[in-house]
């Protein structure tokens, strides 16, 4: 699974887990070395090859031609019996190609199909991402996996760093605080800043330190614009943290806000109660998985001509979408007295906050919501 999307990566790796450990670890997970302290915090996932994405990215011509040849040395002397592609993008189908393994197995969306030799065609009544991978669980083991991530254990050395690293941004991590990802891949991902910054606000009215997360220029832009529309500059960690240090940030977080992202999986995954706002994607397909997170999106059907690149409504689904909505999702998690709550209350369903099941959801669906 040598995507570049952390989102896709960790809805995928129940069933990599659950398939590496019927063959009692004698198989190898092929990953982008970006993710590498998220596999790292799997203990159930054993043998890993890391697909040089960055490194190449950096190298010059004879730098990558000796990063392809030591990736494909390494999997090649593997000898694997069988290869299953979870990934939809091409650079998947090269490598399993080049891999030189047979039989190889694509799932319905593989480019290329006929250089595989059986592709699992997408039968599940559950349109959600992960029953599309766990095919290859139901195929082999004739029985689903749970529609779940893989506990994700921190590591010691990312607790103690990260401990170093808020005490420099003057944040107590005895005391609650509340993570926010206002970026996202897309645009029409994205909660307006004003909002944002007006929500912040609110949640340091109701007693929490907050904290903003991400990566990138983007994120970047995103985070110094709602600092400047809010009534203080919140503690900034964009491109601060690695990822094994934002799980155990995710991990101790009283809660988190954010839109549909990686991000938001991964907090999900690290087990925080999870308050996600969606607007043109679909959360039956792309939602997070587990009772610990709460959906919100805007109830207003989406217009009928409407689609990644053109929504002649601007994508009002996410950009209008209410900040009463908003709060009234995060003030489930608010009891009392900030410091004294349970920083691990499970979330339920009000008005038009909307609560995601790994099992079902209960949603009123715009009608021409898409695809990532």
């Amino acid at each position: 699974m040598p995507t570049k999307h952390m989102g896709n990566l960790l809805v995928s790796l129940q069933s990599i887990a659950t398939l590496a450990q019927a063959n009692q670890s004698k198989s190898l997970v092929v990953v982008d070395e970006s993710y590498r302290e998220i596999l790292e915090s799997i203990p159930t996932i054993n043998d890993i090859l890391y697909y040089p994405r960055a490194s190449l990215a950096k190298a010059n011509k004879l730098g990558q031609l000796r990063l392809f040849k030591t990736f494909y040395d390494s999997l090649r002397a593997y000898r694997a019996s069988l290869l299953l592609n979870f990934d939809s993008q091409p650079i998947s189908t090269s490598i399993a190609l080049m891999s030189r393994i047979k039989p190889r197995w694509g799932l319905s969306d593989s480019p290329r199909k006929r250089l595989y030799t059986k592709i699992v065609d997408d039968n599940s009544v559950n349109p959600h991402r992960f029953h599309h991978y766990d095919q290859y669980v139901r195929n082999l083991l004739a029985c689903p996996s749970p529609p779940q991530y893989p506990k994700l254990r921190v590591l010691e050395k990312h607790s103690d760093s990260l401990r170093q690293i808020l005490q420099s941004h003057n944040i107590d991590a005895d005391q609650p605080y509340v993570c926010i990802h206002a970026g996202a891949t897309k645009d029409y991902k994205l909660w307006p800043a004003a909002n944002y910054a007006r929500t912040a606000d609110w949640l340091v009215s109701q007693g929490y330190q907050v904290i903003f997360i991400g990566a990138g220029s983007s994120d970047r832009s995103i985070i110094k614009d709602i600092n400047q529309q809010s009534t203080e500059a919140y503690t900034n960690l964009c491109d601060t943290l690695s990822l094994g240090q934002l799980i155990a940030l995710f991990s101790r977080s009283a809660f988190f806000l954010g839109n549909d992202s990686g991000p938001m999986h991964l907090a999900t995954a690290c087990g925080a109660p999870v308050t996600a706002l969606f607007g043109p994607t679909d959360e039956q397909r792309w939602g997070p998985l587990g009772s610990n997170a709460t959906v919100v999106r805007d109830t207003q059907a989406c217009a009928e001509v409407c689609s990644k690149k053109f929504c002649s409504e601007s994508f009002r689904c996410i950009k209008l979408l209410d900040e009463n909505s908003v709060r009234l999702a995060l003030a489930e998690h608010i009891t009392g007295p900030a410091s004294n709550q349970n920083h691990r209350r499970k979330t339920s369903m009000k008005a038009r906050a909307l609560r995601y099941d790994a099992h079902s959801i209960s949603v009123s669906k715009p009608s021409a919501a898409h695809d990532r």
